[in-house]
């Protein structure tokens, strides 16, 4: 992660799980759904275990898997995993940077096979089960981002501290979604914040690795310190539109797709009254009502 690459993908991790909250919370409130805390009995089999697979669950399991093979072997000829240098006496800790990187992801990953086994594997989907699973790997996320501060310039420590306020803000959020797991201000806080997480770490890459002026960011500079946290500022705000602009193009296609939903069923109910006089073909008379409305539903289905 203390490179640019390292720093931009888990930027694009993080933006994308936002904006997948953003979808997944939009559809939810214009639906009226809840999250199921504890689920029907459903159908074992793999075949049903598969269409359960949830997509946020695989993302995490793949962000998390590729990062800790990038901290470990990249670029290729790299190999980093070893704990201590045994070529020293005294036997000392190597690769410390890496090391915290690789934990921080495995928590991540963790959370994503449980989101799996949850939704997936289990006879009962376990709600609670996936809430600490991704709250513990934040507040993991957190505890490393503040021990990995520690002898860097001010700048990036800046850089690092605002990071650290979003995710210590998530971890709230999440801790109290255990208990109000319906919450749809808490739903949506999170969401912007995961997402003012990876434009952030997008935008530090360049602060720290690139900078668009090709001058490097002098920590003695109070004016440089003054913008990082204006940046960040702007970066909240942006995030707050950018939400909004996800709920109100869910809301537009929600409710075109609801009234070809209702147009749909008005001319099928339409039809099956007319089919004994009018010569329809045989697949209108064999229809039910309830079969061309799953299949609509399907169809329309997010």
């Amino acid at each position: 992660m203390g490179t640019f690459i390292g720093h931009i993908s888990p930027g694009l991790a993080f933006l994308s799980f936002g904006v997948l909250y953003a979808f997944k919370y939009s559809l939810m409130v214009l639906r009226g759904e809840e999250i199921q805390l504890v689920s029907r009995s459903r159908p074992r089999g793999f075949r049903g275990c598969l269409k359960r697979i949830p997509a946020e669950g695989v993302m995490k399991i793949v962000y998390g898997t590729l990062a800790v093979m990038a901290e470990f072997f990249y670029p290729p000829g790299v190999y980093k995993l070893v704990i201590y240098n045994k070529e020293k006496p005294d036997y000392p800790f190597i690769h410390p940077n890496e090391w915290q990187h690789v934990t921080m992801y495995s928590y991540f990953a963790l959370s994503g096979w449980m989101d799996i086994i949850s939704q997936a594997c289990l006879p009962r989907r376990l709600f609670l089960l996936e809430s600490i699973a991704i709250t513990l790997a934040f507040y993991i996320e957190a505890l490393l981002l503040y021990s990995h501060m520690h002898g860097k310039e001010r700048v990036e420590n800046s850089v690092h501290t605002l990071l650290l306020l979003a995710c210590f803000l998530v971890c709230l959020i999440l801790t109290a979604e255990i208990w109000r797991p319906n919450d749809h201000v808490l739903w949506f806080t999170k969401t912007c914040l995961v997402m003012t997480q990876g434009t952030w770490l997008l935008h530090a890459a360049f602060i720290l690795y690139r900078p668009f002026t090709g001058k490097a960011w002098k920590s003695d500079d109070m004016a440089n310190l003054m913008f990082v946290t204006n940046f960040f500022c702007w970066h909240v705000a942006l995030n707050i539109i950018l939400l909004v602009v996800i709920f109100s193009l869910t809301a537009l296609w929600y409710r075109r797709c609801d009234h070809a939903f209702q147009e749909a069923k008005r001319k099928v109910s339409l039809h099956l009254k007319s089919a004994d006089g009018t010569g329809l073909p045989s697949e209108y008379t064999k229809l039910q009502p309830d079969e061309e409305e799953t299949q609509l539903l399907q169809e329309c289905d997010f």
